[in-house]
């Protein structure tokens, strides 16, 4: 490391990452998919509250309160993976690392942070979605965690979010979870 400054090796081992992930391509993307998710839910003839625009309910990650029959609201979160799909394996965000936020370094990703009821995760190119009751979802992670040690290592994924942060994720094989969604088709 001789001749290089901590400002140039940190901007060195960033190249190539975006700088922010919440602006842009990803942003819209997602913002796309949130939009299309809204319109479906609406279609049952659902009464849906939009919580994207508030600030508390962006940082607790949820996304639409959905009113039932009853009256009651369930909570939702909306993701969108262009990689889920029946024979591949669901992405669950375990936590992140901000690389420069000093006394907020480490934060529990949206897998646990969210207290949403309902998880719904769609696959843009395909219009596959997927509608998980987030609570028994987090209870058979946490089984199938406990049940797979150390065979659990190959089934971690890492992903260089932005420039600012690297998010930590289990892969779990959606043949595993099969009996925890429902598939529906949202073009």
């Amino acid at each position: 490391m001789v001749g290089l400054s901590g400002d140039m090796r940190l901007e060195k081992s960033y190249n190539g990452r975006p700088e922010k992930s919440y602006d842009g391509v990803l942003m819209a993307k997602g913002t796309a998919n949130e939009n299309i998710i809204l319109l479906w839910l609406e279609t049952f003839g659902k009464s849906v509250i939009d919580f994207r625009e508030f600030r508390l309910a962006q940082r607790i990650d949820v996304d639409f309160g959905i009113e039932t029959i009853d009256g009651n609201i369930v909570l939702a979160e909306i993701k969108s993976d262009k990689h889920i799909r029946e024979d591949g394996n669901f992405l669950f965000e375990i936590f992140r690392i901000n690389h420069f936020v000093v006394d907020k370094w480490f934060y529990l990703g949206w897998g646990y942070r969210s207290p949403a009821q309902r998880l719904i995760v769609r696959n843009p190119q395909t219009g596959d979605t997927f509608v998980f009751d987030f609570l028994k979802l987090r209870t058979f992670i946490g089984q199938h965690v406990a049940g797979q040690g150390k065979r659990l290592k190959g089934r971690i994924e890492i992903v260089e979010t932005d420039r600012q942060k690297t998010t930590f994720n289990f892969l779990i094989p959606m043949l595993k979870i099969k009996h925890l969604y429902k598939k529906y088709q949202v073009k």
